[in-house]
């Protein structure tokens, strides 16, 4: 399970820089954060992107599409109760 909060502080720890964030917060991801990015999603939760992936999970261009992304490459599509409401709360770091 990975969390909209779970994604913006993977988001941090690549170089994003992140104070007030919602689902639709903007990105723009350089080829070393993504790279790093994807890094700390397998060590992290355990998510390999593989190269069929990326180029999906690259052109996320909101914190909300970058994690239904990911969500897909869960094996049980389990994303926290974020991707299921599609609520979007704001949230301050």
């Amino acid at each position: 399970m990975i969390t909209e909060t779970d994604v913006a502080q993977l988001l941090r720890d690549s170089g994003q820089l992140l104070e007030d964030w919602d689902a639709g917060t903007e990105l723009a991801l350089d080829s070393l954060t993504f790279v790093w990015l994807v890094h700390l999603l397998d060590e992290r939760h355990g998510i390999v992107v593989g190269p069929e992936d990326e180029d999906e999970l690259a052109a996320s261009d909101t914190i909300g599409s970058l994690h239904r992304n990911l969500v897909r490459l869960l094996p049980d599509g389990a994303g926290g109760a974020s991707a299921a409401s599609g609520t979007e709360a704001r949230h301050a770091s």
